[in-house]
């Protein structure tokens, strides 16, 4: 999981930018700047985003929408949006550790295993609550992330690693769910985003 680290040094907050409601102009430039410091890819569901898509500022404490800031923004699709656990865990912990924000500490107690997000340790229940908030197994999601894994293991299955940066050096919409792939092919892929 990538990309829900925050950037001290983030243009959104050298702009300081906001999400203000009414205010179209200005939440796009947010959602552009979130966009590009995610390197195209939606927070939660590790999607590369493609020019169709419907990202969106999404708002990770929508408790305080509005009253928020950078710190609470991330782009997302639309769908991840809407399948996000909001009502279960309005007090949840992770809203005021944010834990899942270094990524260190991400690793540490989050892992993509066996096809799907699981908590390192089996007592970290904030990790496990986290998961589920965010719907990372959800039975929609995990059924596009493994047709997709599946399908990039078919068409590399025959290539060297090298080939294999190659090929999404020339395809980065294959990207999507960036984490599994590396997982799943065994390959490092940060340096192509």
């Amino acid at each position: 999981m990538k990309f829900l680290n925050k950037n001290s040094k983030s243009n959104v907050l050298s702009q300081n930018l906001t999400y203000q409601e009414n205010r179209s102009a200005n939440n796009k430039k947010l959602l552009n700047e979130l966009i590009s410091e995610q390197k195209n890819f939606c927070a939660y569901t590790e999607k590369y985003l493609k020019p169709l898509d419907s990202p969106e500022v999404e708002h990770f404490n929508s408790k305080i929408k509005y009253q928020d800031d950078y710190y609470n923004y991330y782009a997302v699709v639309r769908a991840a949006n809407l399948y996000k656990q909001d009502e279960k865990y309005p007090n949840a912990s992770f809203f005021q550790n944010l834990f899942f924000q270094s990524e260190d500490e991400l690793k540490k107690r989050i892992v993509y295993s066996n096809g799907i997000y699981q908590e390192v340790d089996l007592n970290d229940i904030e990790a496990k609550e986290f998961i589920d908030f965010l719907g990372l197994n959800d039975n929609r999601l995990y059924t596009e992330r493994a047709r997709h894994i599946h399908r990039i293991k078919n068409l590399v299955s025959n290539y060297s690693k090298e080939e294999i940066l190659d090929f999404f050096k020339r395809y980065k919409e294959e990207l999507s769910f960036i984490t599994a792939l590396e997982v799943e092919l065994n390959i490092d892929l940060t340096q192509l985003i």
